[in-house]
């Protein structure tokens, strides 16, 4: 035998089949597999499906239920107080139940507790509630009044009386009540911002800083505080911080008319007409009808002796702003910048007439006297 001869291809052994029916088997069976899954998954998915249908029919079933009940229940207690007028604990239970559905018969019919029901304050924390939500301060106040004197450290009660009182234009006492709140343990943004508003409101602009830094201090990125702080800086004499406070204001919302106005007041008491100008224009192409805006630029106009382009803005508002003092006081000086004397004198007499009236008026705190006095001869 030719031990150097090579055997034929065809000869050569296999070493590995080749799997042509298995790779058509694997095909099959993956192809099975998947359809298998599928209504498997189709198969669980309907049961979801039905089993929530199933839920949301038994919730509303049940909501149904309940409310058949509940008006069942009203048509009794109505009826049985036919006959029972003073039932007072038909009344609460009724209140209760038409509270949200009716909360004037609701009002009513809680107005019938007295202190011998168990659950009299309740019924006066819910007398309260319903006459703020549809303003009724007449009732909420002596509402409130009741439950700080039963739960003086209960701050949110404090808080409620401050805002009626706020108002009310009673800055004194909302004042006095806000503050107390805050002292009670209300550590919100909003309880300081509250103290800020009254203050602006009152007059007491160089006081409202305090309470605006500990707002920002709570609430950083709050625009209202940022926007307060400049108006109490800018008048305060801070005009750094005003400018600060109103550039940052801009930068957050550009077609602010306040800030516009804040800064062209700031250029103004800077001596900066020109720009001060220039800032009122931008606030009054955003908001044309801006009152205060519009007075700052007959202001401006004013200083710069251009009388008659000032009473020719001024003069078209005087049937909405004839009890405003600072609009007659412009308006007269407009009017004597042209010449018209008769009309400057006519006006400088409403505005003397405006200042009297003012000063024959209470403040805040004399009203506040005045109150108590009427309250206790009413006694």
């Amino acid at each position: 035998m030719n031990m150097n001869s090579q055997p034929e291809p065809d000869n050569l052994t296999k070493p590995f089949p080749k799997p042509e029916n298995g790779i058509s088997f694997s095909s099959s069976l993956i192809v099975a597999g998947v359809g298998l899954l599928a209504l498997l998954l189709y198969y669980f998915s309907s049961g979801r499906d039905e089993s929530t249908e199933k839920i949301s029919e038994q919730a509303k079933e049940n909501q149904r239920s309940e409310e058949q009940a509940e008006k069942a229940r009203r048509k009794e207690l109505i009826a049985y107080l036919q006959q029972h007028p003073d039932d007072e604990f038909a009344h609460f239970q009724l209140g209760q139940l038409i509270r949200n559905r009716a909360p004037f018969q609701a009002l009513e019919n809680y107005s019938h507790v007295t202190d011998r029901h168990p659950r009299y304050y309740e019924a006066i924390e819910a007398v309260a509630d319903i006459a703020l939500e549809q303003d009724l301060p007449d009732k909420a106040k002596p509402a409130l009044m009741l439950l700080i004197r039963e739960y003086p450290e209960e701050s949110r009660f404090q808080k409620q009386l401050a805002r009626l009182f706020f108002s009310a234009g009673k800055y004194d006492r909302a004042l006095k009540y806000a503050k107390r709140s805050i002292e009670l343990g209300a550590n919100q943004a909003a309880d300081y911002l509250l103290v800020a508003d009254i203050l602006r409101q009152a007059g007491r602009t160089s006081e409202m800083v305090g309470p605006l830094k500990q707002t920002l201090y709570l609430e950083p990125g709050l625009y209202e505080a940022h926007l307060n702080l400049a108006f109490a800086a800018l008048y305060s004499g801070d005009l750094k911080t005003a400018e600060r406070e109103a550039n940052w204001c801009l930068e957050q919302r550009p077609v602010s008319s306040i800030a516009l106005r804040y800064l062209a007041l700031i250029d103004r008491n800077q001596g900066n007409i020109e720009e001060a100008g220039s800032h009122v224009e931008h606030a009054l192409q955003v908001d044309p009808q801006d009152f205060e805006s519009l007075l700052l630029k007959s202001d401006l106009l004013i200083y710069q002796r251009a009388g008659q382009q000032a009473y020719d803005l001024l003069k078209p508002l005087y049937a909405e702003h004839q009890t405003d003092r600072r609009y007659i006081s412009a308006l007269a000086r407009a009017a004597g910048l042209i010449g018209k004397r008769e009309e400057a004198l006519q006006l400088q007499r409403e505005n003397q007439s405006l200042i009297k009236e003012e000063d024959l008026k209470p403040s805040s705190l004399q009203s506040e006297s005045v109150e108590k006095t009427q309250s206790k001869l009413e006694r």
